[in-house]
């Protein structure tokens, strides 16, 4: 099976909108203001999402560059575990993986999610 048939459901994009959101909730405090998902691959799927710049992290960024910069990473590894869990747990996607990214300038970022679904089992 792969994740393309998935994707052409309103209804499993909604979850996989919904699960993205919360997370980020979760993490952030504030929800996502867009977001677009996306098939790659047979076993990947991308997230294109803006975000809404949080205050703690924007007030960090002129005085403690290094310090926002750790934070951030540290935030992007949380992020990356939680949604892994949270996709696996709540809509059984075997996920194998995540990579993510954020540019902080345009606010916009991407997560790939790598999944076993579209491997022959």
């Amino acid at each position: 099976m792969t994740l393309a048939p998935l994707l052409s459901s309103n209804e499993f994009k909604k979850k996989l909108s919904r699960c993205y959101n919360e997370v980020h909730k979760e993490l952030y405090g504030v929800g996502v203001t867009q977001l677009k998902i996306e098939p790659v691959s047979d076993t990947m799927i991308m997230f294109l999402v803006k975000h809404q710049r949080v205050p703690a992290l924007r007030a960090l960024e002129d005085h403690y560059p290094e310090l926002k910069q750790s934070v951030d990473a540290a935030l992007h590894q949380e992020f990356k575990r939680r949604i892994q869990r949270k996709l696996t747990e709540e809509l059984e996607l075997p996920v194998t993986g995540v990579l993510r990214d954020y540019d902080p300038g345009t606010a916009w970022a991407c997560t790939v999610v790598m999944s076993e679904a579209g491997t022959e089992q």
